[in-house]
C-alpha cells in the first residue's frame, strides 16, 4: 500500500503547483497517475517509467487417491502383482510400517501382509507370482490420509451413512461370530465390514473386500 499513496500524494502536489491567481493562464493538468501494484517492479531512466508485471506460478504435484472398493483401492486393482501394487501405494500413503510373511497360512492363499498404518494388503503366492487379494482397513490414526469408498464412507461412518449411501445393495446383519457385521453388492465385488450396532446412530469399526483363505 505504501507504494500507491506515494504515487497518489504525487499528484495531488503536482495539481496544487499549477494552481495560478486570477487572470493567470493555467498550465495543462498532468496527465492522471497511475497505480502500481506492490508485486510489480518499477525501473526509472532519464524520465521514462517502466512497469514490470511478474507473474509466479506454483506447481504441486498431487499424490494419487486411494479409494475403498469391492475390487481394489482405487490405485490398485485385486490380482496386480505386489511389487506395483506397493510402489504405488507408497506414493500415496508413504512407506510401510510392516511386511510380514503369513505363516499361519501355510497351504491358504493369503501369503504375505504389507501394512500401511490402519490399512492392511493382502498378497497370495510367491516371488514375483505375489498379487493383491485383499485388503482391510481400521480406525483412522492420522499416520495416512483418511480412506473412503467413492460414496464418502469409511470407518467412522454410521448405519444411516451406510443406508443412505447403499440402499438396497446393503445387507446388515444383526449377529455373527464376530458382531454385527454389514455387506455392500456390487457389480465388481462386494465390500464388508463389522459394526459396532445396528442402529442408525452405530458406525463401521473395520471395513474389508477381497477373498482370503487359510483353508487346508
Amino acid at each position: 500500500m505504501l507504494l500507491g499513496r506515494g504515487i497518489a500524494l504525487v499528484g495531488c502536489l503536482t495539481l496544487a503547483s499549477c494552481r495560478g491567481g486570477a487572470g493567470e493562464e493555467r498550465p495543462a493538468p498532468p496527465p492522471p497517475t497511475t497505480r502500481v501494484p506492490l508485486s510489480s517492479t518499477t525501473s526509472s531512466t532519464a524520465g521514462t517509467v517502466t512497469t514490470l508485471e511478474t507473474t509466479t506460478t506454483t506447481m504441486t504435484a498431487e499424490a494419487p487417491e486411494v479409494v475403498l472398493a469391492a475390487d481394489g483401492l482405487g490405485v490398485v486393482s485385486f490380482g496386480d502383482p505386489a511389487a506395483a501394487v506397493v510402489s504405488r501405494l507408497t506414493e500415496a500413503l508413504g512407506p510401510p510400517v510392516d511386511d510380514q510373511v503369513l505363516g499361519s497360512c501355510p497351504t491358504g492363499d493369503a501369503d504375505r501382509l504389507v501394512q500401511f498404518a490402519e490399512l492392511g494388503v493382502v498378497f497370495a503366492g510367491t516371488g514375483a507370482e505375489q498379487r493383491l487379494v485383499a485388503w482391510d482397513v481400521g480406525l483412522a490414526s492420522g499416520a495416512i490420509p483418511e480412506l473412503r469408498t467413492a460414496e464418502g464412507i469409511g470407518v467412522g461412518s454410521t448405519v444411516a451413512d451406510l443406508r443412505g449411501a447403499y440402499r438396497g445393495r446393503l445387507d446388515v446383519v444383526p449377529e455373527d461370530a464376530f458382531g454385527p457385521r454389514f455387506e455392500v453388492r456390487q457389480p465388481s465385488g462386494v465390500l464388508t465390514g463389522t459394526l459396532t450396532g445396528t442402529t442408525d446412530g452405530d458406525t463401521i469399526a473395520t471395513m474389508g473386500a477381497g477373498e482370503v483363505s487359510c483353508g487346508g
